[in-house]
């Protein structure tokens, strides 16, 4: 069962000795215990092991070519995992281009083979660019990791995915920071930090254990099915 803000709040003072202390405000407590869990939300991240995936669908807007993450409603993006471009019942995989091909298209959309619109994309600054410049309205799919979001009420749980010993990390993170504000000593704390970091970061890799990962096709689904035998 996922644990809450308020247990993960208790397990923290308990271990640094602060029950009824008020040196510690809880509101202050619950940032600690955020900084951890802000840092395990990375460690799982940085695995790439897709624990955290989420999308957004939106249409292209003919000659528009920026989409804030704002106006597509994403007030959480972190990373992009992926762009596909619905159209006539086919999806496809857009390739990302790289800045130094920013202007590798006129403003004429060039069409591939079967007249679809051969977009790419590429996350800059606080949106997503797409060329060439849309002149069609097809429907996007953005798939990404959304960013960590505090625990701010008692009964916020973390994420049910979340090992039950993982979630030690958020409170001696917490442990770490009261021992700091003290001025003791925080060597032992910093010791059991970096083990539970290290250990979690082996754990978390190689999620699914059944099923190795192949070679990928870089072209693979970048293109409708009946045309993936063209160069």
């Amino acid at each position: 069962m996922p644990t809450d803000l308020s247990k993960l709040r208790s397990r923290a003072r308990t271990r640094a000795d602060a029950v009824g202390n008020n040196f510690f405000s809880d509101g202050e407590i619950d940032r600690y215990i955020n900084v951890g869990l802000g840092e395990l939300h990375d460690i799982l991240v940085l695995k790439f092991e897709d624990y955290y995936v989420t999308s957004v669908e939106f249409n292209l807007v003919s000659g528009q070519s920026k989409y804030s993450f704002d106006s597509l409603g994403v007030r959480n993006f972190y990373k992009c995992l992926g762009l596909d471009i619905i159209e006539a019942g086919e999806t496809i995989r857009a390739k990302r281009f790289s800045f130094q091909e920013r202007s590798r298209y006129s403003a004429t959309a060039i069409t591939g083979r079967g007249g679809y619109a051969d977009y790419q994309y590429q996350v800059r600054g606080d949106g997503i660019e797409i060329i060439p410049e849309p002149t069609t309205t097809s429907t996007v799919k953005l798939w990404y990791i959304p960013a960590f979001q505090d625990l701010e009420e008692d009964d916020d749980e973390i994420s049910s995915f979340v090992m039950s010993n993982w979630e030690e990390y958020a409170v001696v993170t917490a442990v770490y920071k009261m021992k700091e504000k003290e001025e003791l000593s925080t060597t032992v704390i910093e010791r059991e930090l970096k083990a539970i970091g290290e250990r979690i970061d082996a754990a978390a890799a190689n999620r699914d254990a059944g099923e190795s990962t192949g070679i990928t096709d870089e072209l693979e689904g970048t293109r409708p099915g009946w045309l993936r035998g063209f160069a």
